[in-house]
C-alpha cells in the first residue's frame, strides 16, 4: 500500500508540473502574439473601464478594414469608425495583424441599455499570421428573434443582421462567393457553448480614458520635474566640491597663466621681426607686382642674404612698371621680355664671364 500511495501522488505532481509548465509556454506564446499585434484590448487594459458583463450584438454594429501604421492603429480605426457612424460618440474594438487592422463599431448610444456588454464578433478578429492564413471566413449567430452574420477578408470586414432565413441564404451566397462552387469557404456557427469559452474583448471609448491620460500625464510632469531638480542639485554639488577643491591652485594657475602668455607674445615679436618674415614679403611683393603686370615668375632663389629672381612679362610692358616692382629689361624674346633685379643680372654677368 505505501508503494502504490507513493506511485500516486507522484503521478498527480507530475500532472500538476506538467499543467503549470503548459501555462507558462501559453503565457509566454500570447506575449509574444501581442508584441506583434496590436489590440484594442491591450488600450481596454490599460485602464479601469468597469466590469465587463454579458454578450450582446448591437443592432447597428459595422466593421471595416484600413491599412496598419504600427503605431497608429488607434487613431486610424477611430477616425474610420467616426466616419462609417455619422458620430464622434462611438465605440470601437479592433485587432491588427500583418498590414492590416480589422474593427468592428458602434454608436455609443446603442449600448445604452447594456453598457459593459462585449460583443463574440470581437474576438474572433484575426489576430496573427495563422488567422490571416484562414480567411476568408464566415461567422454566424443565430438567436431568438434575429440573426447576424459577420464575413471577414484579408481585404474586407462585413457585418449583416436579419432573420435566420435570411442570414442563413447570406451566409451560403457570401461563402460560394469568396470560395466558390467547387470548395466554398466553411461557416462557422458559434453558439453559447462556444462563446463561454471566449475571452471577453470589451468595447473601447477613447472618451472612457480621457481622465487617465489627464493623470498619466500630470504625474509624468511631476516626475520629469523632480528628476530635472535632483539632477540640477546634483550638477550644483560638484560644480561646488570642484571650486572648493581648486581654489587653493588658483594664484599658481594664475601665474602660469601670466608666464605662458608673456611667452606667447615674446614669441610673436620674434616671429614678426625675423628675416624669415621680411623674406616672405618680399616675395609676395614681387610675385603680386607680376600678377599685376600679367607676368609668371622663373626663378627666385635666396643665397648668403640676397635674393636674385627672374620673370617674364609681356613686351608692351613700361620700363616704369618694371622698376616699381624692382626689376630691369635683360633681353627681349618671342615669348615676351626677360626681366629681373640686380642681383639676378649680376648672377647672369658672372655666368657669362667665366664662359
Amino acid at each position: 500500500m505505501g508503494i502504490g500511495n507513493y506511485i500516486k501522488e507522484a503521478g498527480k505532481a507530475f500532472k500538476e508540473l506538467k499543467t503549470a509548465t503548459q501555462e507558462k509556454v501559453l503565457g509566454l506564446e500570447q506575449k509574444v502574439a501581442l508584441s506583434e499585434s496590436s489590440t484594442s484590448l491591450l488600450q481596454s487594459l490599460m485602464g479601469n473601464v468597469g466590469d465587463i458583463g454579458d454578450f450582446y450584438f448591437p443592432p447597428d454594429i459595422i466593421g471595416g478594414v484600413c491599412p496598419r501604421i504600427p503605431g497608429e492603429e488607434e487613431s486610424i480605426v477611430w477616425n474610420a469608425a467616426v466616419e462609417a457612424c455619422d458620430t464622434e460618440r462611438v465605440k470601437i474594438v479592433w485587432q491588427s495583424a500583418g498590414s492590416m487592422v480589422w474593427y468592428l463599431a458602434v454608436k455609443t448610444s446603442d449600448l445604452a441599455s447594456n453598457p459593459n456588454s462585449w460583443c463574440p464578433f470581437a474576438a474572433l478578429l484575426p489576430r496573427d499570421a495563422k488567422d490571416v492564413a484562414n480567411l476568408p471566413a464566415c461567422y454566424t449567430y443565430y438567436g431568438d428573434e434575429l440573426a447576424i452574420l459577420m464575413v471577414v477578408a484579408i481585404d474586407g470586414l462585413q457585418v449583416f443582421r436579419g432573420t435566420a432565413a435570411v442570414i442563413r441564404a447570406k451566409a451560403e451566397r457570401m461563402s460560394r462567393e469568396y470560395g466558390g462552387k467547387q470548395k466554398p469557404v466553411e461557416i462557422i456557427n458559434i453558439d453559447l457553448f462556444q462563446i463561454g469559452k471566449m475571452t471577453p474583448v470589451p468595447w473601447y471609448s477613447a472618451s472612457l480614458f480621457e481622465d487617465r491620460a489627464r493623470r498619466i500625464l500630470a504625474t509624468s510632469s511631476v516626475l520629469v520635474s523632480l528628476a530635472i531638480v535632483v539632477f540640477s542639485f546634483v550638477v550644483w554639488l560638484l560644480a561646488s566640491m570642484t571650486m572648493v577643491a581648486a581654489r587653493h591652485e588658483l594664484a599658481d594657475t594664475k601665474e602660469q597663466t601670466h608666464m605662458k602668455t608673456m611667452k606667447l607674445l615674446s614669441e610673436a615679436q620674434d616671429m614678426r621681426s625675423s628675416q624669415l618674415r621680411d623674406q616672405i614679403e618680399k616675395f609676395l611683393n614681387v610675385n603680386e607686382g607680376l600678377l599685376n603686370l600679367n607676368g609668371f615668375l622663373t626663378v627666385y632663389e635666396i643665397k648668403d642674404k640676397y635674393t636674385r629672381w627672374k620673370a617674364t612679362v609681356p613686351v608692351s610692358t613700361t620700363a616704369d612698371r618694371i622698376s616699381a616692382i624692382g626689376g630691369k629689361s635683360i633681353e627681349t624674346t618671342d615669348r615676351g621680355m626677360t626681366i629681373g633685379n640686380d642681383a639676378e643680372i649680376a648672377f647672369e654677368s658672372n655666368l657669362k664671364g667665366k664662359r
